[in-house]
């Protein structure tokens, strides 16, 4: 009879120890299923944008695309999607700017030595995900 207790005195010890220790793991694992997540969202973020300008403006000659998933504004936790592209066209800014404001609400366009910039920012899944902090 003592011995039955003191298994079930042991098990019940062994729970509580593990209980933190799932958890914690569970919590690691969700961080870096997130990570991957939110990097993925912001890769095809940047396809898409880097296909509209293929597919919008005829005459654009992509330099430079760069992306980058985390906390772009530094305010907050939160995690964002950014991508930016620089090209090369001989449209205004003006109507290269009205092709982006029909497709994008968060972006910014900047002319630099006669190449264009455009940066936008889109939300990720995880937008609470550690790589916000």
């Amino acid at each position: 009879m003592k011995k039955s207790i003191s298994k079930i005195l042991v098990r019940i010890g062994i729970m509580i120890v593990s209980i933190p220790i799932i958890l914690i793991a569970l919590f690691i694992v969700i961080e870096i299923v997130g990570a991957i997540a939110n990097h993925a969202a912001t890769d095809k973020q940047t396809k898409e944008l880097t296909a509209y300008i293929e597919k919008s403006i005829e005459d654009a000659s992509i330099i430079d695309t760069y992306s980058f998933t985390g906390n772009t504004t530094g305010t907050g936790n939160h995690v964002e999607c950014e991508s930016k592209i620089t090209f090369n066209s001989d449209m205004s800014e003006d109507d290269v700017d009205r092709i982006f404001a029909a497709q994008y609400k968060y972006r910014e366009l900047e002319k630099k030595d006669g190449s264009y910039i455009i940066t936008v920012y889109g939300d990720a899944p995880f937008p609470d995900n550690i790589e916000g902090h």
